[in-house]
């Protein structure tokens, strides 16, 4: 019996090899829609359009001259992203000055005024000879 299972495998593979074997075919019947799959395409359809005129009112805003000094690599990363309502910007932390629109460059100087703050507040933290207080509260570190 073993033989005969053996030798109806070797058989069809012979006939594979040289083309002879008859393959059945599966043919996938397309699968209908579900009505919550239809409203979810034409959901993500109609936000993809509004992004897509997120797009051009971004890039018919106003630019402004912006450049992020390799000081703040270290805090941002090499490359300063910021996200505006789904519009990606990079803008590298390398000391050129680069041209972006209102909207994204208020959101980057944010970042750097940020990290210039925490800065600070850690110089007046760092100066111990100096935060010596009277009464509680006194400090504003």
């Amino acid at each position: 019996m073993a033989n005969s299972k053996k030798d109806s495998i070797d058989e069809f593979l012979n006939e594979i090899t040289t083309g002879e074997a008859e393959v059945e075919q599966k043919v996938n019947a397309p699968v209908a829609n579900s009505k919550v799959e239809v409203e979810h395409e034409r959901k993500f359809n109609r936000t993809e359009l509004k992004r897509k005129s997120l797009v051009n009112t971004y890039r018919n805003e106003d630019k402004v001259a912006i450049s992020i000094s390799p000081f703040y690599a270290p805090y941002l990363g090499k490359v300063v992203r910021q996200i505006v309502n789904g519009i990606v910007v990079d803008i590298p932390c390398d000391g050129r000055t680069y041209q972006v629109n209102e909207s994204h460059a208020s959101h980057i100087l944010a970042k750097v005024r940020r990290v210039n703050d925490m800065i600070a507040r850690q110089e007046r933290a760092g100066d111990i000879k100096n935060n010596f207080e009277y009464s509680p509260g006194q400090l504003h570190l």
